[in-house]
Formats: structure tokens, C-alpha cells, sequence
């Protein structure tokens, strides 16, 4: 699942691993198998990873992994709590329901959830807080990340997201070439500016899809974490 990304143009940009990733909209898998373990690293996503659990219903939550109907929801529960990836309370309703009570994952089910992750070097990424030095830039990095991951999921957010990311690379242009080599450094921004993001010419590279934002997200917010890393180190 995890490897090199490569650029549109055919071009291995970076060498940065691309995230597979976990928001792939469950409506693409086809198998039961494949949309329990999507469900299961919705969870992992949703709480379960610390042990957190919610409530769900079989007649509004079978849509959630994009189960057909309400009884392949229920089957995907039964699996989870005879495979011991999951514990919650059972409650009929009225109306032929069930009530999950505070489903969550176990500490089996966290790990099947973790085997998953070729791209939990991304989860560090994600997740850990990057100093520029400037308050006002870390505020514009930190309201990128968010508006990345606001759900639901919006090509529009992802997008200007990304905007928001290239505006803070571009004033530290130059300060990137001791750190990368200067055909990386091209590179980088050639990807800014052919590429739908911040311009939207005629002779701009759309992007339609939201593996193609992810690519470009993470590429973004990878290099700004190198820099600043770089940077504490007095590399820069």
C-alpha cells in the first residue's frame, strides 16, 4: 500500500512516501472484508485508538462504511466482536433495531486496526506541532491541517488548504536550497505552480481527485517540517 508517489508527469518527486489513505470512500470497496477493515480503521480514527468508544445504530449508522442496508451493518458488528476486535452493549430496538452501546475497539482490534498503517509515519507528522518561530505562521499551518481534515470531506477545503501551505513556503524560497538540492527545489515549486492550487489558468493541471490534494498536502506540509527541523538544528 505505501510507496513512492510518483509526479503526474511520470517524475519520482521527493522520495516521499505516499499516504494511502484512510479517508478512501468506502462506496469504492466492494467485499464485505474490505469494508469491515475500513470500518475498523474508522473507529481507530474516531477514538478508538485511545480506547474511546460511541454509539451506533443499525438504521443510521450502516451508511458509515457504506453497508447496503442495515443488516450487513449488523453482520460487520457481529464480526468485530467474534474476531475480538471490538466489545460493546446490544440493545433492540424498536423497528427490527440495534443499538451498539459505547462500541469500542479493543486492544486486539487496535493493533489488526495498526497493521493497516504503512503510513503511520504520516500519523507523526500529522500530529506533531511545527515551530516556525513565527506564531503567525504556525497559526496559518495549524488552521491548513485543520481545514484538511474538517469532515465532511471538501475538495474546496483540501484545496485551500494546500494554498494555504504554499504561502508559507514561498518566503522561504531561498532558504531551502542549503537543505534540499536545487532541481528538488525547482521541482517543488514547478508541482505549486503547474498544478491547479494556487492558479487556475488554461495552462494550469487540474486536480480532481483527493489522492491528488493528499499528495500535494503532504508534500507541502512534509517540507515545511523538514526545514523547521532543519532549521532548530542550525542547518540552515
Amino acid at each position: 500500500m505505501g510507496r513512492a508517489f510518483q509526479h503526474p508527469g511520470g517524475a519520482l518527486l521527493w522520495g516521499i512516501p505516499y499516504l494511502y489513505s484512510m479517508k478512501t470512500n468506502p462506496a469504492l470497496l466492494k467485499s464485505f472484508n474490505e469494508k469491515l477493515i475500513w470500518f475498523l480503521s474508522y473507529l481507530y480514527e474516531h477514538g478508538g485508538s485511545e480506547y474511546k468508544g460511541g454509539d451506533y445504530t443499525s438504521s443510521g449508522s450502516y451508511h458509515i462504511p457504506d453497508a447496503s442496508n442495515p443488516n450487513e451493518f449488523e453482520r460487520m458488528i457481529e464480526a468485530l466482536l467474534a474476531k475480538g476486535w471490538a466489545t460493546c452493549g446490544v440493545v433492540p430496538l424498536s423497528g427490527n433495531r440495534t443499538l451498539y452501546k459505547d462500541l469500542k475497539l479493543t486492544e486486539a482490534g487496535i493493533k489488526e486496526a495498526e497493521k493497516g498503517l504503512p503510513q503511520i509515519p504520516m500519523f507523526g507528522l500529522i500530529s506533531q506541532e511545527i515551530t516556525t518561530g513565527d506564531p503567525a505562521v504556525d497559526q496559518q499551518i495549524n488552521h491548513a491541517k485543520r481545514l484538511f481534515f474538517e469532515q465532511p470531506t471538501s475538495m474546496a477545503n483540501m484545496r485551500s488548504a494546500c494554498e494555504t501551505l504554499c504561502f508559507v513556503l514561498e518566503p522561504l524560497r531561498d532558504y531551502l536550497k542549503p537543505t534540499f538540492t536545487d532541481a528538488d527545489e525547482n521541482a517543488f515549486f514547478e508541482l505549486v505552480n503547474k498544478f491547479d492550487i494556487r492558479h487556475n489558468k488554461d495552462s494550469t493541471k487540474k486536480l480532481m481527485h483527493e489522492e491528488q490534494l493528499e499528495w500535494v498536502f503532504y508534500t507541502l506540509l512534509n517540507t515545511i517540517n523538514t526545514y523547521t527541523k532543519m532549521k532548530a538544528k542550525g542547518k540552515v
